[in-house]
């Protein structure tokens, strides 16, 4: 297509002004849409955070009620010598709160003996879940539809299903032994009421919606298509997500979670608030059919500014390439003579001859440069090899080549498959994956193991994805292996015992700081266990030093046998041990621990016909209960453990007893 200079600026003019019109709707809808989502998302995770909270409280002052009035002396005379007081107390509190769509008493058999209205009396409700729960400790049930209470007269729609909500307590005697249960069944329509006059806080446009633990829908709006929702993982981990319901559509949906409230721990009931995602981002939208309605209109304008000038600038430009023409005839020694160049024309041919000679002496430096890398290459520390899309290697060093086992000239060219080396299948995994995905693997460790000395050797492994231009997927990767054996091994005899292969002082110290800081934030415990071997001193005097180091083996492996894998066992040095139980949950399981290494460690040890007895003394301190910090979690286990050993051998003691004796 052959197009004059007038036609293309006018069309360049409108094509910029039309990207331009594009790019700034794009940003514009990304950011007002990301930011619109955003603020409404808060808002609607605050709401749905503010109607759990409804429920929470709630169901917390019901479930009071419960307990305040079972435990009224009127309530717990149950002979009855004061039904009327008590019917009268029943029906005091169902008008107090309206929603309760029965309160009643049962005896200690479970039958009903007053309950408001007068129903139900008389009827066994024993094998009901609230009756048998609530006889034992103060009881919330979950949503459920009422069966005995649809047969009497009630408020409402007599055709859809009473939903309701059981409540119950123990009623007390003197002894303390129940004598009855207090029962009551709020009515569900008052969640319904709690989230109308929320919305009318807030946005009539916005849908709450409450499901239960198993996702079933306890809340929705009238003719929800759908009785049960699986929530997306995303969802629950950002409280604010855009989702797809079962019913097909798409909405800005916040999530909060109910978390009871003081002695009310929850049902685990999840409180949604959505909105369909055209009418939240709507405003979005508009702004963006504004922008592209002005858009439209600075594009012609723009055309038509570019066809003027146009016409102003094609003369001297068609006078330029007669020029052009003309030089392109001559010698081109004798082009662009300053006599009758133009200005630009004698500036262009400047440039050039400056890009020319930049040229040569640039291939020139790059050619020094490329000796010098070539020089770096085979001289470097680490392994290098290049290996193409094919999977054909294209450029191996010769200290990767070693590792390999192979010659670097018999590797070039060849599949990664068809060399024969462990390190290569360690490395195989990782080209494939960047070849694939395109992006760089870095601190890839490996272990290579040299059967013949019976020794490994560590390696530290990185892989670069290579491009070409225009092209999106990777072409090639750079392979780059470092050797970290010795590395590895100072840092291992850093850290642990050579006698018992177990930890040391220097890494308990460094794991307890950790492990402290993560029980801290997640609310859990940790104990540390000190041990001290009884008569231990009595092993070497008697029999060596070499018996002594074989008992400490021994004793290691017992301990390894009794802890948990995901614990630690530490050597501090001597006869002293340390076991760090994590994530424990109550003293028990510490007890339990402390009976067994009492008993593996008592038990005889033989070694060479030599028969040894020892014990374990044990001190056991529990985080956060009896200390605040690493130095003092071992050393108040410290004190505990000669505290056990004045006890006698194959003793333990806990630091909180002994402080508590103390006191």
């Amino acid at each position: 297509m052959n197009l004059g200079i007038r036609t293309l600026l006018s069309l360049t003019l409108a094509g910029i002004v039309f990207i331009t019109t594009s790019l700034v709707n794009g940003i514009v809808d990304y950011e007002a849409s990301h930011r619109l989502r955003n603020e409404l998302g808060e808002q609607y995770s605050e709401l749905a955070y503010q109607m759990a909270d409804r429920l929470d409280r709630g169901m917390f002052e019901r479930l009071s009620d419960m307990i305040n009035v079972s435990s009224l002396p009127t309530i717990r005379n149950l002979n009855g010598s004061q039904a009327e007081l008590q019917r009268n107390i029943l029906e005091t509190l169902k008008r107090t709160y309206g929603y309760y769509a029965w309160v009643g008493l049962t005896d200690v058999n479970g039958v009903v003996l007053r309950a408001t209205g007068g129903l139900m009396e008389g009827v066994d409700v024993s094998s009901l879940p609230w009756w048998k729960e609530g006889h034992l400790a103060p009881y919330v049930g979950d949503v459920r539809d009422s069966e005995m209470l649809d047969r009497y007269p009630r408020q409402g729609d007599p055709t859809q299903p009473l939903r309701i909500v059981d409540f119950a307590a123990p009623i007390l005697g003197p002894d303390g032994a129940p004598i009855g249960v207090m029962g009551a069944h709020l009515n569900w329509d008052w969640v319904k009421e709690a989230a109308s006059s929320l919305l009318q806080q807030r946005n009539k446009d916005i849908e709450l919606l409450v499901l239960s633990k198993d996702g079933d829908v306890l809340l929705a709006p009238e003719n929800t298509p759908f009785t049960k929702v699986t929530l997306p993982d995303s969802l629950k981990g950002n409280e604010t997500h855009i989702m797809t319901w079962p019913d097909g559509q798409k909405y800005l949906t916040g999530f909060s979670g109910t978390k009871g409230f003081l002695e009310y721990s929850g049902l685990g009931w999840t409180v949604i608030a959505r909105r369909e995602v055209s009418q939240a981002l709507g405003p979005v939208r508009q702004l963006s059919a504004a922008i592209w309605m002005w858009g439209g209109s600075i594009t012609i304008i723009f055309a038509m500014i570019g066809w003027m000038i146009a016409a102003r600038i094609s003369r001297p430009l068609r006078e330029l390439a007669a020029s052009a023409e003309a030089i392109e005839r001559t010698d081109s020694q004798l082009s662009y003579t300053e006599s009758f160049a133009p200005r630009e024309i004698r500036g262009l041919a400047a440039a050039l001859r400056d890009m020319l000679e930049k040229l040569r002496n640039r291939e020139e430096t790059l050619q020094r440069q490329y000796s010098e890398l070539q020089m770096l290459y085979e001289g470097s520390p680490v392994g290098i090899a290049m290996i193409g899309q094919d999977l054909n290697c294209l450029r191996i060093n010769t200290r990767l080549a070693d590792w390999f086992g192979v010659d670097n000239t018999w590797v070039v060219g060849r599949n990664i498959h068809e060399i024969s080396s462990e390190l290569m299948e360690w490395t195989k995994p990782v080209v494939l994956k960047v070849l694939e995905s395109g992006a760089p693997e870095f601190g890839i460790e490996m272990t290579m193991n040299e059967s013949s000395a019976g020794k490994s050797r560590h390696f530290l492994a990185s892989c670069l994805p290579l491009f070409e231009e225009k092209k999106a997927s990777a072409v090639a990767v750079a392979l780059l292996i470092s050797e970290m054996t010795a590395q590895r091994q100072a840092e291992y005899f850093a850290t642990h015992d050579t006698l018992t292969g177990l930890p040391n002082r220097r890494f308990l110290s460094t794991f307890i700081t950790q492990e402290l800081a993560v029980a801290r934030r997640q609310n859990k415990k940790v104990a540390a266990l000190y041990l001290d071997l009884d008569r231990f001193k009595d092993v070497n005097d008697n029999h060596g030093h070499d018996i002594g180091d074989a008992l400490l083996q021994e004793v290691t492996r017992r301990l390894r046998q009794v802890v948990r894998e995901s614990d630690l066992i530490v050597r501090l040095g001597g006869d002293e041990f340390v076991v760090v139980l994590l994530d424990i949950k109550g003293v028990s399981d510490v007890t339990r621990l402390a009976e067994s290494i009492i008993k593996s460690l008592s038990a005889p040890y033989i070694f060479a016909s030599v028969e040894v007895r020892t014990s374990p003394s044990i001190g056991i301190a529990v985080y956060p209960d009896d200390v605040s910090g690493e130095s003092q979690l071992l050393s108040c286990a410290d004190e505990a453990m000669y505290e056990a050993k004045k006890s006698g051998p194959g003793q333990y003691r806990y630091y909180a007893d002994l402080h508590g004796a103390e006191e």
